[in-house]
């Protein structure tokens, strides 16, 4: 019997593997578009395939019966077991008529222009020099993917064909030789195998088209394929989204004299529920850029239930059946999620704000693919929505480009008394998110997503599972842990304290205990409020909570600023006397750079958030603060008296799918 031989492996047909003796099992062919000799002929050769697979009739006997050649039965079962560029062998469409399973392969040596016979010549001079295949390769991959290094990008196929003669010339192919030898020298045979390589694969070719987005591969794996979340909390989707208006930050100084500074970034950061769309928590973020810290903000606003806000415009409240889960949806406060989606932005790869969001919600984390925007379709559509019936409707809109007409038609000039202020900004958004809660959704069967959530809800009674009561009281996803050595000397007088970021820190029992000198803490601290920090010993036990030294103790003030503080300390930008507190005399600076510089205004913007922020949780609330909680001997920020007037349409439109 005559033996096979596959690649390495030599067989015959008592030794044809399991997965390739039935032919039930290859790919089909669809013989319907032949005519009548090649479906005959395409029929005999599947008979006598069957037959030679099934290894009880003889050669002879398939012959015989198929009207086939004993060589050719071996030949055509070489083609069926030759891989496919789909993955598989070809099977039964290697029976196919005139169907080529191998490439052409010149053997012959190719003639001067002119005188024709030139087919194979140029994948003849690929497979005898590789290192320019190689080349070719490279330049073609490097067409539709972003440089690290200063180099041309050779896109035009002449561009590229100049650069392949000259590696022609490099392997030291003569003139007599092809690509020499023909009269466009292998330029049209160049830009034929550029076209195949870049189509072998979809998101190269593209990128090389300019496509601004590339759908995802088809995936075939079924733990790979996201599934639909059919219940309140199973995913919820996080992203941020720049609201496209300019807005202005008042402030008083003590002599009531009115100060607006125009802010150019805001952020909104917001989690929405999947299963039901509905909006279950929000932040706001001030400056270029949103950092993991304003991220932690926006996740411990899902967590805790959400406290009505003290509006100061006049007629803007809440619609009935508005609202947020967490205070209008019993169970549904202190709710955890098992999976947060999010992009690939820097901000949510923070390793402390993961590791804070597994350890003390208990979910998984998914970031998808990346630039794929369909696979969190519900928040980019909601950002969308935000933009189009929000953003751009209000006076001083950017728009979403330079040339937008709503920029045009929204400019308020120099007058930045008619722009929107930032306590005005945080008053609308709160009432639209809640609004939206409470409207009808087409696909939610014309449920607004708080009935769709409670109705969810009600089906699967008990099961949503929510934060321990013991995690509650101490919830630190605006925190993360440092490491801290005890100092002192005994023999100087100075008492046992921690050096923390540029201050000293300590309490009653602290300064008292001479035998911890040396010792490590664990502190955890507020980013928005280094006043105090909270220290435990390194086998877990809790010392108390340690307050910083004079003068810093004072005015709340971030980690950010007290870094800036420094910064400018050391630049001798700033200073102050002793006595003085040093977060004022940065207010009072940062407040005489903003007219010039538009980053300073967001600044300030954010420390005055930051301070409102720390004032509530000094009070033991995370309510919104009035005006008046804000006021300092630095800075007060008093009712807007623009916002004295009755709401326009732009307060009360509700977003809608």
């Amino acid at each position: 019997m005559r033996p096979i031989v596959s690649g390495a492996l030599r067989f015959d047909r008592r030794s044809i593997p399991t997965e390739l003796s039935d032919i039930t099992l290859w790919p089909t062919a669809d013989d319907s578009g032949l005519d009548g000799g090649a479906r005959s002929l395409f029929a005999r050769r599947v008979r006598a395939m069957a037959l030679f697979l099934d290894g009880s009739t003889s050669l002879r006997a398939i012959a015989s019966e198929t009207g086939l050649r004993i060589n050719d039965l071996y030949r055509l079962f070489e083609r069926c077991i030759t891989p496919h560029e789909g993955g598989r062998i070809y099977g039964c469409r290697a029976l196919l008529p005139w169907l080529h399973t191998q490439p052409y392969e010149r053997s012959a040596v190719v003639k001067a222009s002119g005188a024709g016979g030139a087919s194979g010549a140029f994948a003849q001079l690929l497979q005898r020099y590789p290192e320019i295949a190689r080349w070719i390769e490279r330049k073609v991959a490097a067409r539709s993917r972003p440089h690290a290094t200063l180099e041309e990008v050779p896109r035009q196929i002449w561009r590229l064909h100049a650069g392949f003669l000259a590696r022609c010339r490099q392997a030291s192919i003569q003139a007599h030789e092809y690509p020499f030898n023909q009269k466009h020298l292998g330029e049209r045979s160049l830009a034929r195998h550029v076209k195949r390589l870049a189509g072998q694969r979809f998101a190269c070719a593209a990128r090389a088209a300019g496509a601004q987005q590339i759908a995802h591969a088809w995936q075939t794996d079924p733990a790979e394929v996201r599934r639909t979340a059919a219940y309140p909390y199973e995913v919820v989707d996080f992203d941020g989204h720049k609201l496209d208006v300019r807005l202005t930050l008042r402030i008083d100084d003590p002599f009531g004299f009115e100060t607006l500074l125009v802010l150019h970034r805001i952020w909104i950061l917001l989690l929405l529920d999947v299963a039901s769309r509905a909006v279950i928590g929000y932040a706001l973020a001030l400056g270029p850029e949103y950092n993991r810290d304003d991220v932690a903000q926006a996740l411990q606003s899902a967590l805790m239930p959400h406290r009505a806000r003290e509006y100061r415009i006049p007629a803007l409240h809440v619609k009935s059946g508005g609202g947020f889960p967490s205070e209008i949806i019993p169970g549904a406060a202190w709710a955890c999620w098992s999976t947060l989606r999010f992009d690939a932005a820097r901000a949510h790869f923070a390793k402390a704000t993961l590791e804070r969001l597994t350890t003390v919600v208990g979910c998984a984390t998914d970031n998808g693919p990346l630039g794929e925007k369909n696979e969190r379709a519900l928040v980019e559509r909601f950002f969308d929505q935000l933009a189009s019936h929000f953003a751009h409707r209000l006076p001083a809109t950017t728009g979403r480009d330079p040339r937008a007409v709503e920029r045009a038609l929204s400019g308020v000039g120099g007058d930045t008394s008619l722009m929107m202020t930032l306590d005005e900004l945080e008053d609308v958004i709160d009432v639209v998110l809640a609004n939206y809660n409470g409207e009808p959704h087409a696909g939610l069967g014309a449920r607004t997503p708080l009935e769709a959530m409670h109705f969810l809800l009600a089906r699967r009674e008990g099961l949503l599972r929510t934060l321990p009561e013991a995690r509650r009281s101490t919830l630190c996803l605006l925190q993360e842990a440092r490491i801290v050595t005890i100092r002192g000397n005994i023999g100087r007088g100075v008492r046992p304290h921690v050096n923390f970021e540029y201050g000293r820190y300590d309490n009653g029992l602290l300064s008292g205990m001479t035998g911890l000198i040396g010792q490590q803490l664990r502190v955890y601290f507020n980013v928005k409020d280094l006043r105090q920090l909270h220290a435990f010993f390194m086998s877990g036990a809790e010392l108390g909570v340690l307050t910083a030294a004079r003068p810093w103790c004072f005015t709340p003030h971030s980690l950010r600023v007290r870094q800036e503080i420094y910064s400018l300390l050391r630049q001798r930008k700033l200073a102050w006397r002793d006595g003085e507190d040093p977060v004022g005399a940065w207010f009072a600076w940062k407040k005489e750079q903003a007219g010039q510089h538009t980053r300073a205004a967001n600044d300030l913007a954010r420390m005055l958030a930051d301070r409102a922020d720390a004032h509530s949780k000094t009070n033991g609330t995370t309510a919104t603060m009035e005006s008046s909680t804000v006021a300092s001997n630095v800075v007060r920020l008093p009712t807007p008296a623009s916002a004295q007037v009755e709401p326009g349409p732009w307060l009360t439109k509700i977003i809608t799918y």
